[in-house]
């Protein structure tokens, strides 16, 4: 089994969330309508402890705006204690319907996080969204396209661990041939000493800026394996990646426009890999 332990020194301590106090604190209601990506959304709380929480997952660069067309309404309600729920809770509801219900804030706010960061890569009307793992390298971007439990965010470390600039675990978001940066809420510390602006870049200890897509990387995990890559075509490539894209069954031939972009100035690879550390030393050793 592939070793996941965080890699010292760069990683650091692993992220905690205290949870709310059992009697789920109140305050006055709050809302507020916000946008990132172009995809808007409401939020609605009747407790504004939990509307702070809530603000605090919000997708990367998202704004405040004004207007009522919204893509979704996001609505919490604080519920109280009864016979049969012996413990006060909240209720999260996406455009009116249950989306989860718990008396710990830090659950409610995970499902909003994951519900929201979705929506807006399926709706975002001029990026794409892969589901994919992003460092930067020498003014270029390595794209992992994977999904979870495909081992992109432990590959992710080790490139930023060798000196790689941290762009996303979550997903390559795409404008034309470029790609943005997409942090993750910080899932660690960083080391003693180091802000959290090092989070974004490592090396530079700043957000990196936008850049184009160098390698498009294959590399599923196989225990033991040795990491011999090999190039692979364009059409292989490109549907590699659609099969990956969030917005696939949505805007399809917007996402193929903007994957064929990428194709024509990019290389993909392909190749198993073992020890993500071992693929990380090859990769930047080689590509410039």
């Amino acid at each position: 089994m592939e070793d996941t332990r965080l890699i010292p020194g760069q990683l650091g301590q692993v992220w905690t969330e205290a949870h709310a106090p059992r009697g789920v604190p109140t305050g006055e209601p709050s809302q507020g309508t916000y946008v990132a990506f172009g995809v808007s959304w409401e939020l609605r709380s009747d407790s504004a402890p939990v509307y702070q929480t809530l603000l605090d997952r919000l997708p990367p660069g998202a704004a405040s705006r004004a207007g009522k067309n919204v893509a979704r309404t996001y609505a919490l309600r604080t519920l109280p204690a009864t016979v049969s729920e012996l413990e006060a809770s909240y209720l999260l509801l996406a455009d009116g319907r249950p989306l989860v219900r718990s008396s710990e804030s830090s659950v409610i706010a995970d499902a909003f996080e994951e519900n929201l960061r979705w929506l807006v890569a399926e709706r975002s009307p001029r990026r794409v969204f892969l589901r994919a793992g992003v460092v930067g390298w020498r003014d270029r971007a390595i794209v992992i396209p994977g999904g979870r439990g495909t081992g992109k965010s432990i590959l992710v470390r080790a490139l930023v661990a060798a000196g790689a600039r941290y762009f996303s675990e979550d997903y390559a978001v795409l404008d034309g041939h470029m790609v943005e940066p997409y942090p993750s809420r910080l899932p660690y510390w960083p080391p003693p000493g180091q802000g959290r602006s090092g989070w974004h870049d490592l090396a530079a200890g700043r957000e990196p800026k936008p850049v184009p897509v160098g390698v498009v990387l294959f590399a599923p995990y196989q225990p033991g394996a040795v990491f011999r890559p090999k190039l692979i075509s364009r059409g292989k490539s490109l549907l590699g990646m659609f099969k990956h894209a969030v917005a696939a069954q949505r805007s399809p031939a917007h996402v193929l426009r903007t994957l064929e972009t990428v194709t024509r100035r990019c290389n993909a690879l392909e190749g198993v890999r073992g020890d993500a550390r071992a693929v990380a030393a090859y990769l930047l050793e080689r590509l410039v």
